[in-house]
């Protein structure tokens, strides 16, 4: 056999080894995108104008807001390839692309077996909902229906269910808390691409939901909520400019984006509900300790997290573990149970006056 036929061979089983491994295309495209996205930078230009230029001014900001509103070891790592990303023009398929992996997960390697999943977790969230959500909505497919099954007719993610299933949670702790109607203001520390902003706006249209997030997530959440709730979304340009931050102010019934030092802008119990979702334990102890105080300040109402039970950081050299959250003593603990997802991670609520 020649040089030249052995190449050729060679070369049309890596196309077909391709061709057969979904994970393996998808990780190839995703290495295009980040390639493309340090040449972009590199050369100052981009496809996306508007989005790219948005990022940077949320970045440059966020360099002066101190340590603890900037990002540790662990998601600095990770943001220096969300920055490629979003130069590379990937917050149009945010949710096809890298930016989706760092926030829902593994990539599902067998559509077979991550049906089936959805479709346990889709009867499990159905007996959660009292008010007919899911016969009503259903995921969108803007921004990619990578992780998308059709169940009775209709179309679901992981992403969209646990987001059902969350908002759920939040209003029956606000319930479980005494108190009457629906939170009306909503804040959530780092809201991935704002998967529970849009299934709360849609579940509860009166609710202003405010993100507090660090510049790589917080142009994710632009781009995706903008799109899928359009003039509903209060873009960073616009909210930048906003000072001292009261509930009357709040209650717009809109999604507010801020950067995440804009927490001390917002004044004491301006807020029904504060949520953080996995990434408490992703962040150093002291800046742990600083949104606390502040939750405790401006929350009057309910927290709900969901976090892993035990977080070894090895890039910021801590350890958090459920036991370590420095919760008030005045606050009173509504629920606590193992995430019904992964057995590794537990969710919470608490009242936090009385």
């Amino acid at each position: 056999m020649s040089r030249q036929t052995s190449l050729t061979a060679r070369l049309s089983g890596l196309v077909r080894a391709v061709a057969s491994n979904p994970g393996l295309r998808s990780a190839l495209r995703r290495r295009e995108l980040l390639v493309k996205g340090r040449i972009n930078r590199l050369l100052g230009q981009s496809a996306s104008k508007e989005d790219v230029r948005a990022y940077e001014s949320m970045r440059q900001e966020n360099k002066t807001s101190g340590e603890l509103y900037t990002a540790g070891e662990f998601w600095e790592r990770l943001n220096r390839q969300h920055a490629n990303a979003i130069w590379g023009g990937g917050l149009d398929s945010l949710r096809n692309e890298y930016f989706n992996r760092t926030f829902s997960g593994p990539e599902p390697e067998s559509r077979q077996v991550y049906r089936a999943l959805l479709f346990l977790y889709y009867k499990h969230v159905k007996q959660l909902d009292v008010d007919g959500f899911l016969d009503a909505h259903e995921d969108p497919p803007i921004g990619g229906t990578a992780d998308q099954e059709t169940l009775l007719g209709r179309t679901y993610s992981l992403d969209f269910l646990q987001s059902v299933e969350e908002a759920y949670r939040i209003r029956n702790s606000w319930a479980q808390a005494g108190r009457n109607g629906s939170p009306r203001v909503i804040v959530e520390l780092g809201a991935g691409y704002g998967r529970l902003a849009h299934v709360c706006r849609r579940m509860l249209p009166d609710c202003t939901y405010v993100i507090l997030d660090l510049p790589e997530a917080l142009i994710c959440s632009q781009s995706w909520l903008s799109r899928v709730l359009e003039a509903n979304v209060v873009p960073y340009e616009t909210t930048r400019r906003y000072e001292r931050l009261g509930r009357g102010f709040l209650e717009g019934g809109k999604v507010l984006l801020f950067l995440p030092h804009v927490i001390e802008s917002l004044e004491n119990d301006a807020v029904d509900a504060f949520v953080n979702i996995y990434s408490f334990a992703e962040m150093p102890p002291k800046a742990i300790a600083n949104y606390f105080h502040h939750l405790d300040r401006i929350t009057n109402g309910v927290l709900y997290t969901k976090q892993r039970q035990d977080e070894i950081n090895v890039y910021d050299g801590a350890r958090v573990s459920e036991q370590s959250y420095p919760i008030p003593q005045h606050w009173r603990r509504l629920f606590r149970s193992v995430s019904t997802l992964y057995e590794s991670f537990f969710e919470a609520s608490y009242a936090t006056r009385g």
